[in-house]
């Protein structure tokens, strides 16, 4: 995996409120169906990755046990510092830590990793009791842009490409679809433009919390466009695990 994200990076994607940002709300949202469609009991999650824990704070405020680690020293969001591990990788929890789960979700990490396939494999060796992971990355390549190469991916994905990883780990591909449908033209035009994307995430503010609130919804019912086959900007998938 690439080195933790500098401090520059985590000030310009993590800026304190982005938890109220359009994107996120919209993905935290999609996550949270899908949790609760993955089992009728409630599940421990662990979130992988987790900067400074939006989607820890979201779940938990959704009566989701979610707990998050973080390898670089990030300061959590404000009332959820208790549940994160900062400073800390997958591995340093505990053993009696790392048994208590039984779904992983990484969240936009994949894409930073060189080798995938090794990475998820020697990862779930050390979560006995996981039975589902959750992953989320950028899709497809030809919207690969300077935002990407500040970031450090590795690649944007396409559902072929998450299929292709799923034979790799011998994992049961639950779901696969791309979302975000409705910023991927946006998107393509910027490419198309020869402009640059922004590597800063803006925090709302005032109104505009209301108007990213309302946003989020739209591009929430844009995904449903995933049924015609649209491409968009992310790809969701989950991973149902065989043990023996």
């Amino acid at each position: 995996m690439k080195a933790e994200f500098r401090d520059d990076q985590y000030q310009l994607s993590y800026p304190d409120g982005v938890e109220n940002h359009w994107w996120h709300l919209a993905r935290n949202r999609l996550l949270t169906q899908q949790i609760r469609q993955l089992s009728k009991q409630q599940a421990s999650v662990l979130d992988v990755g987790c900067g400074r824990g939006v989607t820890v704070k979201y779940l938990r405020n959704q009566a989701i046990d979610c707990i998050g680690v973080e390898p670089a020293e990030a300061k959590p969001f404000k009332d959820i510092e208790q549940y994160i591990f900062t400073g800390k990788k997958a591995e340093d929890l505990s053993k009696a830590e790392r048994d208590r789960y039984s779904l992983l979700l990484l969240l936009d990490v994949v894409e930073h990793i060189a080798n995938p396939d090794i990475f998820l494999k020697d990862l779930i060796a050390l979560f006995p009791n996981v039975t589902h992971v959750i992953v989320t990355v950028p899709a497809c390549p030809e919207l690969w842009s300077n935002y990407d190469e500040f970031y450090g991916h590795y690649r944007r994905y396409t559902l072929n490409m998450i299929e292709d990883l799923s034979h790799q780990l011998n994992w049961h591909l639950m779901w696969n679809f791309y979302f975000f449908q409705l910023p991927y033209l946006p998107a393509r035009l910027i490419i198309k433009l020869g402009q640059k994307r922004t590597v800063e995430m803006q925090a709302p503010i005032g109104i505009s919390k209301k108007i990213h609130q309302f946003i989020s919804y739209a591009v929430t019912m844009g995904n449903y466009s995933r049924f015609l086959g649209l491409p968009g900007t992310s790809i969701s998938a989950c991973f149902s695990l065989h043990k023996n």
